[in-house]
């Protein structure tokens, strides 16, 4: 048992060292891509304020929902009630566009109409629309939707229960 152990040990301490070395000879030569890349990450990770489910002030019905996505991007979904049986729905990527802002060009505008069980109608109203998410406060969010306008003037704050908001 000690055998295997030790030489599990031994293949961890291998791959780590494998993992690091790359990074070691990076960092042994900095140029202005590895800076570019460092100020990515940095924007990147501040544009993590925006991670999380979100709901519509005094709207609970309103959802927001913005998940990390790969290199940098965001996943983004907004749900916004027409009545019982019909919920619009946008889907888009976005990027960090500056201080607290994600933009995005991909927006796709969906009418879906729900039947007794299940979605019996998915309508694309449109795609390729644009508009940005911006952080004009903490935990206070404020969308700008360049085809609609649909949520001019509104803001969206944390979600205050895990059955609230959304669908």
């Amino acid at each position: 048992m000690k055998r295997i152990q030790g030489l599990a040990g031994k293949l961890f301490f291998a791959a780590a060292m494998a993992a690091m070395l790359p990074a070691g000879a990076a960092c042994a030569a900095p140029n202005a891509a590895q800076d570019a890349a460092v100020e990515s990450k940095i924007s990147d990770h501040a544009a993590d304020e925006f991670i999380g489910f979100w709901e519509k002030e005094g709207n609970d019905r309103i959802g927001l929902t913005i998940t990390p996505a790969e290199k940098g991007w965001y996943g983004i979904e907004i749900s916004w009630p027409r009545n019982k049986q019909q919920v619009d729905m946008w889907t888009m990527t976005a990027r960090p566009a500056g201080n607290h802002v994600l933009q995005y060009t991909d927006c796709r505008h969906y009418l879906l109409t729900f039947g007794e069980k299940y979605i019996e109608k998915e309508e694309l109203l449109y795609q390729d629309g644009t508009g940005s998410l911006h952080m004009v406060a903490a935990k206070r969010i404020t969308w700008q939707d360049d085809q609609d306008h649909k949520a001019d003037g509104a803001a969206f704050v944390p979600l205050t229960s895990p059955l609230g908001g959304g669908l």
